[in-house]
């Protein structure tokens, strides 16, 4: 049985195609108004569930096509549209529109349109509307206006004229101007201030006579049916944005649970949700009623698109480069609860411990009490007012429905003089927690000035968007920024279904401006710059490059820009350097230059690379043996530490500290006396107060800790006269 066809609103769009409103070569009334009829069509295309029905009447015509044509009546008046739903066919006809050489009444035009509008059984649509297009250029008779009105009203049906700029934009600077008027049929407005004014048309040129009285006659109309009336200007910046309809979420009824005997009836509906872009899997045809099949066939990804049989295909998922098969057995070991909704209070807790980064997921609840039920609502009022009074959250476990994966979740009173509820969001399982590790500004704060702090902190309110507004109202508001993402997919869609052989067009500069830093922000970071520039001067660095091929091996000291070169030159530079592959990791052969590359790279982890020269700095001491002479090794190992402790001290000073208790353990079981004397002689001791105020050890602490406690040594024997196999590796490195 197809689907009952729900109603909507009814809209007719009348828009004037005579010769008046094309007089002119860039920017015309007609070019206008066709932009506006198609972001119209657009936004009733594009919303999501829309049920609207349009229809479009063109008047000033060449033809004329309408139900009331007759003799004299209602010529070159065409019914470009019957009233139905939006679909790509209406909106090419509406891009290739025809021009019209004759002049058509616009007033004959709104009885037309209301014809298309009328109901008599009340049924078929929830609204009416008229939407009028013209600048009034045209002759028209007025004899049927107190009719016109009389249908309007009778009707119900909304007039809204989008045009030039009708109102005279002084008549607020008058005391006593009547706001109906817009001026004498002479086309000059009364003289103010000493000035004639003369109203001007959207082409530059003054009024005509025949305009002003229809601009005239249009207000009177529009205030007796309570209409609106709009200039270009404020039409189209809200016409070119897509919006999708608000609707309510459907309510999602369950028990909340408290412990195994306790439960409330309650109701939950969706508040905040991630929009994404709508499906078009599932459309409508042009009869709403008509019942969609969906055909699906397989294929294989060769020239020939070979088909391939349903019972052939099982579902897999891609791991990297690698087609991991999801087969009917492993389907069966997917996690089931086996229980029906639910939404489950495991425990309470401080509602300053869930912070904003652990809040996740992509949807928020509102949790109210099940409608009817007042001892629920008694109940859930008690748990409300305990949270807020208690600064309390419960975290709870969610179940959607049957089957469905569980969901934890915390539940915060809101409490206002209208409305009490619970806001039911996602929390985040440990496995789904990441931990990202930044270096420290510490040491780049604590030699700041107070005026280069004040300066700092001149900046952040400059760029503060909640007080930017005179009227409190917050800049980029979450609520009233659209997704500049979605406003582009839908001009692309347009743009292709218009043109399929065009290349896709690029964002509309309406789309790129939702997110530009507001004006108000810019004015107020532009008065602390100068500050700025002046505390924290900017200078280019050069970046010393490495020698070209051609120079390693030339030679002309009487050359005096080839003597210059020299001197700027790395001294440290070897033709090894030039073919050396990418730090990924420290090795033993360089691990100082490869753990400083890897610090100076993006996005550093500052604990993993540390771990890696730990583990190099281990395996160095491991390869000393018994007495630790060797001389080389020691030297690296003493290097490493240095650059260790140098970096741990401006960002961790934990982690130098740690390692160097386990060196320690490490010099004592070998009995390394000769590397540890080395270590208290370099001060490579651990990381003190003094020396950065996030180490918890002390001065007294520190010093103790380079003492070696003495333990009695078996005698070493001497060393072998040749090195060992761990000194030849060492020097070959």
């Amino acid at each position: 049985m197809p689907p009952r066809c729900q109603v909507g609103e009814g809209i007719v769009v009348v828009m004037d195609v005579g010769p008046g409103v094309r007089a002119g070569v860039d920017k015309t009334f007609y070019s206008q108004s066709k932009k506006c009829l198609t972001n119209i069509l657009q936004r009733k295309m594009f919303a999501e569930k829309c049920r609207d029905q349009v229809g479009i009447v063109l008047f000033g015509t060449n033809d004329t096509n309408n139900n009331l044509a007759s003799n004299d009546q209602y010529r070159h008046i065409t019914v470009l549209r019957e009233l139905q739903t939006v679909d790509w066919e209406v909106i090419t006809e509406v891009d290739q529109l025809p021009y019209g050489k004759s002049s058509g009444d616009w007033l004959d035009a709104l009885v037309v349109a209301m014809d298309l509008l009328h109901d008599p059984d009340g049924g078929r649509f929830t609204s009416k509307k008229i939407v009028l297009l013209t600048d009034f250029s045209g002759e028209f008779s007025d004899d049927q206006t107190s009719k016109i009105i009389a249908g309007l009203k009778n009707q119900g049906i909304e007039l809204n004229v989008i045009g030039p700029d009708i109102m005279d934009d002084d008549d607020d600077d008058a005391e006593d101007s009547d706001e109906d008027n817009p001026g004498p049929s002479t086309g000059v407005n009364s003289a103010r201030n000493g000035k004639i004014q003369v109203a001007q048309n959207w082409n530059g040129k003054p009024k005509s006579a025949v305009q002003l009285a229809g601009e005239a006659l249009v207000t009177r109309v529009v205030a007796e049916v309570d209409g609106i009336i709009c200039s270009f200007d404020e039409a189209i910046p809200q016409l070119i944005f897509f919006q999708k309809n608000s609707s309510n979420s459907a309510p999602w009824n369950t028990l909340l649970e408290i412990g195994p005997d306790f439960q409330i009836a309650i109701t939950g509906r969706i508040k905040v949700k991630h929009s994404t872009a709508p499906s078009w899997k599932k459309m409508h045809a042009h009869k709403e009623s008509a019942v969609i099949t969906n055909e699906t066939s397989y294929h294989r990804y060769d020239d020939a698109q070979t088909v391939v049989n349903e019972e052939d295909v099982i579902p897999g998922y891609k791991y990297g480069t690698t087609l991991v098969p999801f087969s009917d057995e492993d389907a069966q070991m997917k996690y089931k609860s086996n229980s029906p909704r639910s939404l489950s209070i495991l425990g309470f807790t401080r509602s300053s411990t869930v912070s904003h980064q652990r809040r996740a997921g992509d949807q928020v609840l509102v949790i109210t009490a099940r409608e009817g039920d007042e001892a629920a609502a008694v109940a859930f009022s008690s748990l409300i007012q305990a949270l807020q009074e208690l600064d309390m959250v419960a975290v709870t476990r969610r179940i959607y429905n049957n089957n469905y994966n569980p969901v934890m979740g915390a539940l915060f009173p809101d409490i206002t003089a209208k409305y009490e509820c619970l806001i039911w969001i996602p929390l985040p399982f440990q496995e789904e927690v990441r931990m990202y590790t930044f270096p420290s500004l510490q040491r780049l704060t604590e030699n700041l000035n107070d005026n280069e702090i004040q300066a700092m902190d001149d900046l952040i309110s400059s760029m503060d968007l909640s007080c930017q507004e005179e009227d409190g109202e917050e800049e980029l508001a979450p609520t009233g920024v659209l997704n500049p993402q979605l406003q582009h997919y839908f001009n692309t869609l347009t743009d292709r279904a218009l043109h399929p052989h065009d290349p896709i067009p690029p964002p509309a500069p309406h789309v790129l401006n939702i997110l530009e830093t507001p004006e108000c922000v810019c004015e107020a970071r532009d008065k602390v710059v100068p500050s700025l520039k002046t505390h924290f001067p900017t200078k280019k660095l050069i970046k010393k490059t490495k020698r070209d091929n051609k120079d390693l091996f030339a030679s002309n000291d009487g050359d005096e820009s080839t003597k210059k070169a020299k001197l700027d030159v790395n001294d440290s530079m070897s033709a090894s350097d030039l073919t050396r592959p990418l730090v990924t990791h420290v090795t033993s052969a360089t691990p100082v230059q490869d753990f400083l590359a890897l610090l100076g790279g993006e996005a550093p982890n500052f604990n993993l690379i540390c771990k890696q020269l730990g583990e190099v700095v281990l395996q160095l001491v491991d390869g000393l043996g018994g007495g630790g002479t060797n001389a080389a090794v020691v030297a690296k190992v003493i290097d490493c530490l240095t650059s260790f402790r140098q970096e741990s001290c401006s960002i961790d000073p934990s982690t130098y500290n740690k390692f160097i208790s386990s060196l320690k353990e490490v010099v004592m079981t070998m009995s390394l006396h000769e590397l540890w004397n080395r270590v208290k002689e370099s001060g490579l001791g651990m990381i003190n107060k003094e020396e950065n105020a996030r180490s918890i050890v002390g001065s007294d602490e520190a010093e103790e800790f380079l003492k070696l406690e003495q333990q009695s040594q078996q005698p070493v024997a001497p060393p072998p006269a040749e090195n060992d196999d761990v000194e030849d590796l060492l020097d070959d490195l």
